[in-house]
């Protein structure tokens, strides 16, 4: 039963049985019937925002349409006065991405939740091949680098103490630590029963190493707007970040940065909005591996390194020479 595939993948991501009730009869029988056959309605709590969920009964045999989709939430909207998600299963995902495309909000349990009011875009990971070098660095690990650049040396820390300073935990470091050895960007010495990390040379010496295996901090941006506890927990980046740092103008709407996990709590306590597109927005949000806050100086703006990591593929000539800039001033 579809009903119970839901709510086994809610939980297994909210980490608690979700709220669900029926949907109040005087609002179903204000619905077409063939909406009333075709979907099971439930009111649900989802991330801290109610809205209702449309179960489909009976998934077509023939190949669903986005289309159709779009004109039952529309129709569903309409008599129920609040967000409507899609609940359907065997849908292929060409037509998720189609979807996606139009903005489309849909829950196949166990595959794909995708939320565009509350910026949330949640897929299943397939074992696959990946198409990054072997040695790109995890975000923990590479997060052990910047902070080792930016905030604080690490050579003479045990492995122990550079996890209660970071915020991670043991298994976590040790993980990272036998990435930082393998990829040659430093070494690992035992004193007693401590383990210690020895970068080589100094830190333009070590950014060189490392670059290569660094990669953006940003999985995924969305336009979003603040809602009463504007701006926490979050920093300055993208554009606006080599903007404070240097003498390129923002652009029109700022962009910040947080940590994936801290994005969706904002969300849950109404901290911040999703935004269908750019015209309602009032911020450009990204969403980062690793907490911004922990290599940020100031916690205010986006660490320097971090900033030239997500910018870096940049076809402008003017932020790659500012991006340069930033990387020689921050590393001196």
């Amino acid at each position: 039963m579809l009903e119970a595939k839901l709510v086994d993948y809610l939980t297994a991501i909210v980490g608690d049985r979700p709220w669900l009730e029926p949907a109040r009869r005087e609002s179903l029988t204000k619905l077409p019937l063939f909406l009333r056959e075709k979907y099971q309605i439930l009111r649900a709590d989802l991330f801290g925002r109610k809205a209702f969920l449309a179960i489909q009964n009976n998934p077509d045999t023939s190949e669903p349409s986005p289309t159709e989709y779009a004109q039952d939430i529309e129709r569903l909207r309409k008599v129920l006065f609040e967000d409507v998600i899609l609940v359907i299963e065997n849908v292929p995902s060409y037509v998720r991405n189609r979807m996606v495309q139009r903005h489309l909000p849909f829950i196949v349990p166990g595959t794909q939740m995708f939320l565009p009011m509350l910026m949330i875009d949640l897929r299943e990971q397939y074992p696959r091949r990946s198409t990054h070098p072997k040695d790109r660095l995890s975000p923990v690990a590479q997060v052990v680098v910047l902070y080792h650049l930016l905030r604080n040396p690490l050579d003479n820390i045990p492995l122990n103490r550079i996890a209660t300073e970071l915020h991670y935990s043991a298994m976590a470091i040790s993980k990272a630590h036998e990435e930082l050895q393998s990829t040659g960007i430093c070494e690992v010495e035992r004193a007693g029963k401590s383990l210690f990390l020895r970068f080589k040379g100094n830190k333009t010496d070590v950014w060189h190493d490392a670059e290569p295996s660094l990669a953006t901090p940003v999985r995924r941006t969305e336009w979003a707007r603040w809602g009463a506890n504007a701006g926490a927990g979050a920093v300055e980046a993208g554009l606006t970040a080599l903007s404070s740092y240097t003498m390129l103008t923002d652009e029109s709407i700022p962009t910040f940065a947080m940590r994936d996990k801290h994005l969706v709590e904002a969300l849950r306590r109404g901290d911040l909005f999703g935004s269908p597109n750019r015209e309602d927005a009032e911020v450009r949000m990204e969403s980062w591996s690793y907490d911004p806050m922990l290599l940020s100086e100031n916690r205010q703006v986006a660490d320097p390194c971090s900033v030239y990591l997500s910018l870096r593929s940049s076809a402008d000539e003017r932020i790659q020479k500012e991006l340069n800039t930033l990387i020689d001033s921050a590393l001196r």
